[in-house]
């Protein structure tokens, strides 16, 4: 059973149809406007309600706001880190890497995924609604060997 308390919320103009993307992570594009994030994407929070294009979105941006889940999550000690999938749908967060093949090479990217929050409940299968503590923490630290 999801649950959500009050939070914080924005609200900006869809910048595509998001009618069917409800309790999914969100970002602002070039100009401005709400649309989908994409998978590990910095995303700006979840998205309230059911806009089309260029009506009002309401972001959830803090606090504790339900999140589609995109796949199975399970909860564990401290808590599951959450990311955004391809569809913006919730997706347990992967760890940062960074590509090492090449000696010396400092410029490398590290990919991984960047975490909207903790999940407060585990979903079972895609499609799942659960709730989640916003956190915006960024991309996932890996640990030393």
């Amino acid at each position: 059973m999801s649950f959500q308390t009050q939070g914080t919320d924005i609200t900006l103009l869809a910048g595509a149809d998001l009618s069917t993307s409800q309790f999914r992570a969100v970002t602002v594009n070039s100009s401005g406007r709400v649309v989908a994030a994409t998978a590990g994407q910095h995303a700006i929070g979840i998205l309230q309600n059911n806009p089309t294009s260029g009506q009002a979105a309401t972001v959830r941006v803090g606090g504790v706001s339900k999140f589609a889940a995109g796949a199975a999550i399970t909860l564990q000690n401290g808590g599951r880190l959450v990311a955004s999938d391809a569809t913006g749908r919730a997706v347990a967060a992967t760890a940062a890497t960074v590509n090492t093949s090449d000696a010396g090479a400092a410029a490398d990217a590290v990919a991984g995924s960047n975490v909207m929050g903790i999940a407060l409940e585990a979903a079972g299968a895609a499609g799942v609604v659960i709730a989640v503590l916003l956190t915006h923490s960024g991309a996932v630290p890996t640990t030393v060997a």
